[in-house]
């Protein structure tokens, strides 16, 4: 399993002052464990999948007692699953900050400019064992999360899937309108499989149910050397919706060639990635 981390950068904007000048306002300062909270175990399974990373910078309201009551991307990562997993976890962990001051000392509201550098780090080596991941998400018509359900095979164990279902809400809202509180035009099921198979094994995930429109079909192939190493990464698939306007999608680069995977004995070892995504309309 690779081990992720993300760095919060604690930098707030200064008010400006003269020598002598009367009392400034005092913007809010963080906890100091703040960057805790952006620990390995944070990482967006998305983004793992995707292989992305990037800094996001989130503008925080917070409240005179000194807790964070808005998150709004102010600059984003380009990655849909880190900017929602910063918000995520700001808002639902509730660190408690020293509230900004007045000129006269008192307590008021105020904002923070949260900086988060999201980074992958050299992998522990991967395991040579088959995995698949299958997402199922429904949108009401207004982009409201009606179902989300991650599950882990063959294990078929339950995980936490916010972050993920997140990123996929603002990417089928964008497919619409942009508006997520307006759109998409009716009740959406989207539906993501995501599979590692070794050598002939089939995908764990299973087959994309019928009368889907596929948004993104991709995948790699390669090979795995007797010392762990990868060789070889053609493309065995690439179908993105041409309809979108998402550029990102046809750059998405899934031979990672820094990964490295456990030693084994005899000949090398085939391993196939895919990442499959359809969504159909099933009510207006």
């Amino acid at each position: 399993m690779r081990r992720y981390w993300a760095v919060a950068g604690l930098a707030m904007i200064a008010s400006g002052g003269r020598l002598g000048a009367a009392p400034q306002r005092i913007d809010p300062k963080p906890p100091s464990e703040l960057a805790t909270l952006f620990g390995p175990e944070a990482y967006p399974p998305l983004a793992d999948t995707l292989r992305e990373d990037g800094t996001v910078i989130a503008a925080l309201a917070i409240d005179p007692l000194g807790a964070v009551t808005a998150c709004r991307i102010a600059t984003s990562s380009n990655s849909a699953s880190l900017d929602a997993a910063t918000c995520r976890i700001i808002t639902t962990r509730k660190p408690n900050f020293v509230p900004a001051r007045d000129a006269a000392g008192k307590a008021v509201a105020g904002t923070y400019d949260l900086k988060v550098r999201w980074t992958l780090p050299d992998a522990q080596p991967s395991p040579l064992a088959s995995a698949g991941q299958r997402l199922t998400l429904l949108l009401s018509n207004k982009a409201a999360i009606k179902r989300c359900e991650l599950r882990d095979l063959p294990a078929n164990v339950a995980v936490e899937a916010t972050t993920m279902c997140a990123g996929f809400r603002e990417k089928i809202a964008s497919m619409f309108g942009g508006d997520p509180a307006v759109s998409p035009p009716g009740d959406i099921e989207l539906v993501a499989l995501i599979d590692r198979s070794i050598g002939p094994a089939a995908p764990l995930s299973g087959p994309m149910p019928t009368g889907m429109t596929v948004l993104q079909d991709m995948g790699s192939e390669f090979l795995v050397q007797r010392d762990g190493t990868r060789t070889g990464c053609p493309p065995v698939s690439t179908l993105v919706d041409t309809s979108s306007d998402d550029a990102d999608a046809t750059e998405t680069d899934m031979c990672d060639v820094t990964e490295r995977f456990v030693r084994h004995q005899g000949t090398p070892i085939k391993v196939q990635d895919r990442v499959r995504i359809a969504y159909r309309l099933v009510g207006k």
